[in-house]
């Protein structure tokens, strides 16, 4: 689960999708 961790430390519910960028 790298890929969430590098975009933010928010819960990924799917609410408000920052920008999640996949490494």
């Amino acid at each position: 689960v790298t890929e969430i961790i590098d975009v933010t430390p928010l819960p990924h519910n799917g609410c408000r999708p920052p920008k999640r960028r996949r490494v």
